[in-house]
């Protein structure tokens, strides 16, 4: 079983580290695109964004722990990545959500949004002991 669990790991974390590298480049690609010079800062949608954000960030930890409850309950590892993928999903999107506000409104505090999305991927880092929980058979007594 323990030769299940590395590549399955491996896996998971290069996926961690592409998604964390996404938002990276999400950042880096606002210093070579050029805002529509016509966007007036929108202070109210920015803090509606940021709401958002927030939303999906808090809502993604239940969700993942829920998932991974399962797969240790029903020993199905797959559910183990599946649930980790759920979650760096939804702490994607604040970055997306920055990307939009840089757009829209040209809002110098755009960043914020990334910052939130990079800080959330950091704390879905993907833990080998929920791998290993799901993969080992527990004695039922």
């Amino acid at each position: 079983m323990q030769q299940d669990v590395e590549p399955r790991i491996r896996t998971m974390r290069t996926l961690w580290i592409a998604l964390l590298m996404s938002i990276g480049f999400y950042y880096a690609f606002t210093f070579f695109a050029k805002r529509p010079e016509n966007v007036e800062p929108n202070s109210t949608l920015f803090l509606v964004l940021v709401g958002i954000a927030l939303s999906t960030v808090l809502i993604s930890f239940p969700i993942k722990n829920k998932l991974i409850g399962q797969a240790i309950e029903q020993q199905h590892v797959p559910l183990v990545q599946q649930a980790y993928i759920v979650a760096w999903a939804l702490s994607e999107i604040p970055a997306l959500l920055g990307l939009l506000d840089f757009y829209l409104t040209g809002n110098r505090y755009f960043y914020v949004l990334f910052l939130i999305a990079l800080f959330t991927q950091l704390l879905h880092f993907p833990k080998r002991e929920h791998v290993i929980n799901a993969s080992f058979k527990k004695p039922m007594f």
